[in-house]
């Protein structure tokens, strides 16, 4: 939970906005009080949605019948002006954790407690479908955990049951390890599809786990679609009632009152609240976060597995439409501490506590062992070793950071997954990492300094040197430090909206920013001028890279469009087409005679830049990625994702060779070390992770202050960059 920013409105409707909640692919979300005082969340629609005409019909039809879903079960829609500018949706807020979060952190759910969450969840679902509903989303993180029962909110993919009209033909909505058989191929949805995602609900609730959530998206619909798992050690009673929500047919499922019948003679009148609500409450005040989640979250945890994809949420905000935050810009001399003003960065729903990161985990594919972890050594250095014999990772460049995404709100995603001949990729057991230089580890992180750049950042670059270190505001702004002096060297103005992604070029004189407002620019940084203005996407750009010679840029935007330009003239070399949906991020290998391009529609393309073609297509993406660096020889690329994993892949054979799945929340940072010995992660949990490339197993991480987005290793040492909401810069040296 944030203060409001000057650009927030006071108020929305007759309700008084008190506090930023949060921000995403559909808009901002804030807490809110009613004239009376009694407090809701309002969700608020960002305006190019807004200005969609199919889009205004939907979300009014959609609001206006949420709003007859009541019960005790349930969040309950408040009120709603579809017809404003923009629309907005009022709901009552609920106070608690989510199931995910307290099963995270506290354990499965035992009986009595489990059948009162199971017959709630079941008097939940037969309000939304008695009014007509399906909620095709139902799953940890869409329900609160309160002292009179479980409640479900959400309902930002719910549709009704005649809505074929206004969705389109074979999408697929939801979150995949919580889907139904039919939900997968965009099959007509029922309310027994609801009844399938609840058996996983509470299975995942009695163990701790997802039975069908694997690796890859690919693995987890092949679980989905084929003969139910065992859901796991639990309740006989709770095992039974499991296996018939999993039933393939839907006609065959229990119904939500059928389901309720069977907890009728068993008295559970002291079965509620469990401990893990008590648990909670006592350390809920410690994370400074709101305890009901803001948004319908896309960047779920790796036991909810990755959000559907397609419709999208982008990483941050909205586009700018308001004055910027009015902090004046400062930075800090360094080895100067983060100033006392700042608090530390409140970590996100199921991050770690501070100083206590726990063990992470290399997932090679496809053997995955599952052998006993290594203790850590005492902190602050928290390592957790795992014995994997995990095909290698080959030397790499360095990463870039990517903008922010908070969570996402109502978020319509659609999945793609393609399985060819019941084919996926498997990598070679001999593959060899090619170096024997061993991991550089740190233990422990010390403070280089910050910066602040008046406005929230969205993107934050270091120049190859690690000299430099540039932030681009949603003011449009970029500003350029010198790390070792703290002073601003360049202020970069000429965008007329978010700066979504930089990038320097190989001797740090010049700066490539793109931006929200379809451009993308070069910047010389003696002069602060712009030296060329990129012109031809069709919406936002947002993701740039210079050619290792500095005479190519590249962009790739929402237009699904990745294009190619001359630097020195301006002019559009080649226009990449054949991604599906928007590309958030590209890369050129260390010589630049390869181009990857990584898509929302669940892939990575190879180009050859020369020719413009595409020489390789990496399927299988577990969900949007973020940040790219390919290895020093160009032939490993690895990709940070939304679904707080890192994927390794092969680019010759287009094999996935690993997946890290342990960050908690978004990766939005990769980069290899200069020996190509080690990997470095970054994310949106506060952490910086390592990696040995040579055998896979995790080194060491550490917890910083606020989110880690962008990462550089060098001969000196490797330093990390961190934001928080405030729009401060915070540079520590990972030793």
């Amino acid at each position: 939970m944030d203060p409001l920013h000057p650009s927030d409105p006071p108020r929305v409707g007759s309700y008084r906005l008190t506090a930023r909640l949060g921000s995403g692919g559909m808009g901002k979300v804030y807490l809110a009080r009613t004239p009376s005082g009694r407090q809701v969340v309002i969700k608020v629609i960002r305006s190019e949605h807004a200005e969609n005409t199919e889009f205004r019909t939907r979300f009014a039809r959609e609001a206006e019948i949420a709003r007859r879903v009541g019960g005790f079960h349930t969040a309950q829609v408040v009120d709603a002006d579809p017809d404003a500018d923009p629309p907005w949706i009022a709901t009552a807020h609920i106070p608690g954790p989510t199931l995910d979060e307290a099963v995270r952190a506290h354990g499965p759910i035992a009986p009595p407690a489990l059948h009162v969450l199971a017959a709630g969840l079941a008097e939940g679902l037969k309000a939304v479908h008695a009014c007509g509903l399906v909620h095709r989303d139902l799953k940890p993180g869409n329900i609160i955990l309160t002292h009179d029962g479980p409640r479900i909110i959400d309902f930002g993919i719910a549709r009704p049951l005649d809505a074929s009209s206004v969705t389109a033909q074979g999408a697929v909505f939801g979150t995949l390890p919580y889907m139904s058989p039919e939900q997968t191929d965009g099959s007509h949805v029922d309310p027994p599809s609801d009844v399938f995602s609840l058996g996983t609900v509470l299975a995942y609730a009695a163990t701790g786990k997802n039975p069908f959530s694997r690796g890859s998206m690919a693995e987890t619909l092949l679980r989905i679609i084929s003969p139910a798992p065992d859901p796991g050690d639990m309740a006989e009673d709770v095992r039974a009632l499991i296996a018939e929500c999993w039933r393939h047919d839907p006609a065959l499922r229990p119904t939500p009152e059928q389901i309720l019948e069977r907890f009728e003679e068993l008295d559970l009148q002291d079965a509620w609240p469990p401990p893990h609500l008590a648990a909670a409450e006592q350390a809920g005040p410690a994370n400074g976060r709101p305890s009901q989640p803001p948004f319908s979250d896309p960047a779920v945890s790796a036991s909810q597995g990755s959000p559907a994809q397609g419709s999208h949420a982008p990483n941050s905000h909205p586009p700018n439409s308001h004055p910027p935050t009015s902090h004046p810009p400062t930075s800090h001399p360094p080895n100067s501490h983060p100033p006392t003003s700042h608090p530390p960065t409140s970590h996100p729903p199921h991050s770690p506590a501070p100083n206590s990161v726990p063990p992470a985990q290399w997932h090679p594919t496809p053997a995955r062992t599952t052998g006993p972890r290594v203790a850590p050594s005492p902190p602050p250095r928290p390592v957790a070793q795992r014995p994997v014999a995990a095909p290698p990772a080959r030397p790499a460049t360095t990463g870039r950071a990517v903008g922010q995404w908070i969570v996402g709100f109502v978020a319509v995603a659609t999945v793609g997954i393609l399985i060819v001949a019941g084919a996926m990729w498997i990598s070679s057991a001999d593959d060899s990492a090619g170096t024997d230089a061993p991991p550089v580890p740190f233990d422990a992180a010390s403070a280089l300094g910050t910066f602040t750049h008046g406005a929230d950042v969205e993107s934050v670059a270091f120049s190859p040197d690690g000299t430099l270190i540039a932030a681009g505001g949603v003011d449009g702004t970029a500003r350029v430090w010198d790390v070792a002096g703290g002073e601003e060297v360049a202020t970069l103005e000429g965008h007329t909206d978010w700066i979504r992604s930089m990038d320097f070029n190989a001797d740090g004189t010049a700066l490539a920013t793109g931006s929200d407002d379809r451009t993308a620019r070069v910047w010389d940084l003696d002069s602060g001028e712009s030296t060329a203005t990129f012109e031809g996407h069709t919406d936002w750009v947002r993701s740039v890279d210079l050619h290792p010679d500095g005479t190519t840029l590249a962009t790739g935007g929402d237009d699904n469009t990745a294009r190619l330009w001359e630097v020195s003239s301006g002019d559009e070399t080649a226009t990449l087409e054949g991604h599906s949906d928007w590309i958030r991020t590209v890369a050129f290998n260390a010589d630049g005679t390869a181009l990857a391009t990584g898509s929302d529609d669940g892939t990575v393309r190879l180009w050859d830049p020369e020719e413009g073609e595409t020489t390789a297509t990496l399927e299988g993406a577990e969900s949007f990625p973020l940040d790219m660096a390919f290895s020093a020889d160009g032939t490993i690329l690895a990709v940070g994702s939304v679904s707080h994993s890192v994927q390794i892949w092969d680019t010759g054979s287009g094999a996935e060779i690993a997946s890290i799945t342990d960050h908690h929340e978004q990766v939005r940072a990769v980069a290899f070390g200069p020996a190509g010995s080690t990997l470095y992660t970054g994310g949106d949990d506060g952490t910086a992770r390592v990696w040995d490339a040579a055998t896979g197993e995790s080194v060491s991480a550490v917890e910083l202050e606020g989110y880690v987005v962008a990462l550089h290793s060098g001969e000196e040492g490797t330093t990390a960059a961190t934001v928080q909401d405030d729009g401060t810069v915070s540079l520590w040296s990972l030793v």
